[in-house]
């Protein structure tokens, strides 16, 4: 795909979805805050969460305070290394929430920075670009819940899934725990994986980006198509197999391009 596309793909995937194939969401207004403790055996996510404790009001703004984790590790089960993590400090951030999944966030001391947001099942994920504070990854992401009683998503296990774990899964959890040795090892390739179909975004080419969700991540891997009609009668949820070119793994998904649906 042309970088002109590329850019233009991208840029669809953090405007709101319109049309029949989905729905914009709305701001998520009211009280919303993330764990004061929480666990990882993923090493990379104890430098890359972010707390907030934000009031949304009506209009998408909020207003509220952030904070670091602090993190311990020691050994766990099958000499896998725990990391505990406990909130510290507490400074003031200020933004908005656009409808769509998009939105702007300050943070005092660290700057301003645009964002994704997804709210499903009680539980509201922002996105910040990992790059946003140069080359290392820092604070680019948050979980929140109404009442902060919800531990942020451990990024560690099957356990995550009900049944076996599909290939489009094993894929998105190979670039989590290590994105530059799965780069080396997958990028240009072209693979037939396994997965269900999550949210569907149409793409102003006339192509369609398909999301496929892994746990509480409702957008590990983003599939475009050039053909919208290859994925009709895929319902949300279900199983399907595709054949998808990997580009790279960005804003913590894995982008994939050239896509067909491979048929039994």
């Amino acid at each position: 795909m042309k970088p002109a596309r590329r850019l233009a793909v991208l840029a669809a995937l953090t405007v709101a979805a319109v049309g029949a194939f989905a729905q914009e969401p709305q701001a998520p207004t009211g009280k919303w805050r993330s764990a004061e403790r929480a666990t990882y055996t993923n090493p990379a996510l104890t430098g890359a969460e972010l707390y907030l404790d934000i009031e949304v009001t009506k209009d998408g703004s909020f207003r509220g305070a952030w904070g670091q984790y602090f993190c311990t590790a020691y050994p766990g089960a099958y000499g896998i290394s725990v990391h505990s993590c406990t909130r510290l400090g507490s400074n003031r951030v200020s933004g908005r929430f656009a409808p769509g999944g998009q939105g702007t966030i300050d943070l005092d001391k660290l700057g301003r920075s645009g964002f994704l947001w997804t709210a499903s099942a009680g539980e509201l994920a922002i996105d910040l670009p990992k790059n946003w504070q140069g080359d290392d990854a820092i604070l680019y992401r948050g979980r929140l819940t109404r009442d902060g009683n919800t531990k942020p998503a451990t990024r560690s296990g099957p356990t995550r899934d009900e049944g076996p774990l599909l290939s489009a899964n094993a894929l998105y959890r190979e670039f989590e725990k290590d994105s530059g040795a799965a780069l080396k090892r997958h990028a240009g390739k072209t693979l037939v994986l396994e997965g269900r179909r999550g949210a569907l975004v149409p793409l102003s080419g006339g192509g369609v980006a398909v999301h496929i969700p892994d746990g509480a991540t409702n957008r590990a891997l983003v599939l475009v198509f050039q053909d919208r009609k290859q994925v009709d009668g895929i319902k949300e949820g279900a199983q399907f197999r595709f054949t998808c070119t990997v580009v790279h793994f960005d804003y913590q998904y894995v982008y994939m391009e050239n896509c067909a649906i491979t048929r039994e």
